[in-house]
């Protein structure tokens, strides 16, 4: 009597193939997903980079030598605020980047801009009230400068070497 049981080479080599064209479908389908959501990501962490250089920015102000006043504008980069305790992410961790805090005299209000990277996309010059993850492009650094900023009378916080301290711009 000849033994049924089991599959064939045939239909086992069948099920590879099909398994394999699953596979390849649902790769090509996640790709998109997961650039996004690494957009996403980095996008959050620019948000919570102002919220670091908004707390940096109001507890400054408050030292005997600050050079950070209430009316003042401020560019703080990541690295500066990694360095003094306000955000947790720093050059180390293939974050580089800056927010700048402006204050319109006229309005009397403040609005804020991020530029960051996590060594893969880019965000720059972002403004919180126009963020959008989409608009990350492909790059590996971002601004530490708040794009470059030499308007008279910022306060620049940035690091360089051992010296952590915030300089205006004369």
């Amino acid at each position: 009597m000849k033994n049924t049981k089991g599959f064939t080479l045939v239909e086992l080599l069948a099920v590879i193939v099909i398994l394999s064209v699953v596979m390849m479908m649902a790769v090509t389908a996640i790709g998109p997903i997961m650039t996004r959501a690494r957009k996403g990501a980095l996008g959050e962490e620019g948000l919570a980079l102002i919220n670091a250089a908004e707390r940096a920015y109001q507890l400054e102000q408050m030292k005997a030598t600050s050079t950070i006043k209430a009316t003042s504008s401020a560019c703080f980069s990541l690295n500066w605020l990694n360095v003094n305790q306000y955000f947790d992410k720093g050059n180390g961790n293939k974050y580089y980047g800056s927010v700048l805090i402006s204050y319109d005299k006229t309005k009397k209000t403040y609005t804020y801009k991020f530029w960051i990277s996590n060594g893969t996309y880019v965000f720059d010059g972002m403004s919180r009230d126009d963020y959008d993850y989409e608009l990350a492009t492909d790059g590996d650094t971002a601004s530490e400068d708040c794009g470059g900023i030499k308007e008279k009378g910022v306060v620049l916080c940035k690091t360089s070497g051992t010296s952590n301290d915030c300089k205006e711009i004369t």
